[in-house]
């Protein structure tokens, strides 16, 4: 429950503070569905006789839309203090830069009460009331932070998303010089009780302690990852709550020696299914990237795709890398997945520009990419990709700052899509063609998009050593009426 309003404004509202690596993958390999069709003969009693039709009375009800909430990550962190002090201590650097909007209705914003962190920075909640009968609410925010200082360098940026009971994450690390973090927000009015359940490149991980984790209502526990899994190259973590739903996020920084080596914030990717696409890798300074992968230390600058086949049994999968420029052909190989390991592969040799990756798999997985960018003194940063839940035919998409922000769209439909793109009081049009992507540059405003039924949507940063990423989700329920019979 947020603690603190600001007034309304219908510009978006701020606040500032001041080689290829293959692991856990089984081998690298270079359903016809059938229709049954039944028929049943059921016999009966003819009874002659005139016959009678009648129309049950009903109404058309508009349901009033419930109040939505947002929750963003909060600042980024990093362990111990200035003095070397409380290394396992969780404290924030600096204060994220929060945008956010609303349609029609004006969102209110506050804190968490409460937090695990010393400064007592808790993330901003976004609360939108209920709205009119028949109306389709719209609510987004997202956050950025550029940072170079506290022994972090580099650029994360988050959206604010809903609670939810259920999500995976796909990121982070906990070998020599990586660090992660998760973050767990409960804005809800009861207890939540969380397990994490975590998976590495050897299998899944028996972490004593990772269940039964208590978070107060109205409060933020921020944990180490290395704390129930240390030494791991290539983390997921499921994260299930009981009781109040929770809004978690992973935080990785590197260390190279004593370089600092980016930063981002990791958001949840999409539960396992068949069909994972994830829209917006930018693929940024490859040279620069490939040069200074053969470095000691520097081996995770390297794009990767990390996948997951949740349980025992094993399967195989298909990625396919496609460039959003329509007349490059796309890059396809094959995985054999071993259940519960955690796969990841190199993407090594493409080409500076922007991608769609794609897994189809013959069971349900989970996946992320990670991209990097390296500037000609070395300086480098980092991103990590999920997998956003497909867009309903509208959504609304708020613009953190940030270097040349940049909207992704891919659709996987098997039809060609218009998307009517509103923003700063001007309105366009982006042909988005049926199994391809597009993206747009998108301004330091609020974005609402008409006709993105099916789509999936990423936002990308890229500046001189610095590169973050965020999936556009889907917005909560709106409210359309229905029929009652009575």
């Amino acid at each position: 429950m947020p603690d603190e309003t600001s007034g309304p404004s219908r510009a978006p509202r701020r606040f500032t503070g001041r080689g290829a690596v293959v692991v856990g993958v089984r081998g690298l390999i270079g359903i016809i569905g059938g229709t049954v069709a039944a028929t049943a003969v059921v016999a009966a009693t003819v009874i002659t006789g005139p016959i009678h039709t009648m129309t049950p009375p009903s109404a058309s009800i508009a349901p009033v839309p419930t109040a939505q909430e947002r929750v963003c990550p909060g600042p980024l962190l990093r362990l111990g203090d200035d003095a070397g002090q409380g290394a396992t201590i969780a404290t924030s650097v600096g204060e994220a830069d929060v945008a956010f909007e609303s349609v029609p209705a004006e969102a209110t914003v506050g804190r968490l009460p409460t937090t695990d962190n010393p400064s007592g920075l808790a993330p901003r909640v976004l609360v939108l009331p209920p709205g009119e009968p028949g109306g389709q609410p719209l609510l987004a925010g997202s956050q950025s932070q550029a940072v170079t200082s506290g022994g972090l360098l580099g650029l994360a940026t988050a959206e604010c998303t809903e609670a939810s009971g259920d999500s995976w994450l796909v990121g982070g690390a906990t070998d020599v010089g990586r660090t992660t973090l998760i973050t767990i927000s409960n804005p809800s009015s009861v207890v939540a009780t969380v397990a994490l359940s975590i998976f590495s490149q050897s299998g899944p991980v028996a972490a004593p302690g990772a269940e039964g984790i208590v978070v107060p209502p109205g409060s933020q526990r921020i944990i180490s990852l290395a704390a129930f899994a240390p030494e791991i190259v290539a983390p997921v973590v499921r994260v299930e709550s009981r009781g109040g739903q929770v809004v978690a996020n992973l935080q990785q920084s590197i260390v190279r020696t004593l370089a600092p080596g980016g930063v981002e914030i990791i958001g949840e990717t999409s539960g396992p299914s068949r069909n994972v696409v994830i829209p917006g890798l930018v693929v940024a300074s490859a040279e620069s990237v490939a040069e200074i992968q053969t470095e000691p230390g520097y081996m995770d600058v390297e794009t990767v795709v990390r996948i997951l086949v949740p349980g025992d049994a094993p399967t195989t999968a298909t990625v396919t890398v496609t460039p959003e420029r329509g007349e490059l052909d796309p890059t396809v190989f094959d995985l054999e997945l071993v259940g519960g390991e955690v796969g990841q592969v190199g993407l090594g040799g493409l080409d500076d520009g922007n991608y769609t990756v794609t897994v189809e798999a013959e069971l349900p997985v989970v996946a992320g990419v990670r991209a990097s960018t390296v500037t000609d003194d070395g300086t480098a940063d980092f991103a990590w990709l999920g997998a956003p839940e497909a867009l309903g035919d509208r959504a609304l998409l708020v613009i953190a700052p940030g270097p040349s922000p940049r909207l992704h769209l891919a659709n996987p439909t098997a039809a060609d899509v218009t998307v009517t793109v509103e923003s700063g009081g001007e309105t366009r049009s982006i042909d988005v063609p049926a199994g391809r992507s597009v993206s747009t540059p998108v301004a330091r405003a609020d974005v609402v998009l008409t006709g993105t039924d099916g789509l999936i949507g990423n936002v990308s940063y890229t500046g001189e050593g610095e590169l973050a990423s965020f999936g556009v989700t889907t917005p909560g329920p709106g409210s359309t009426p229905i029929t009652v019979y009575r």
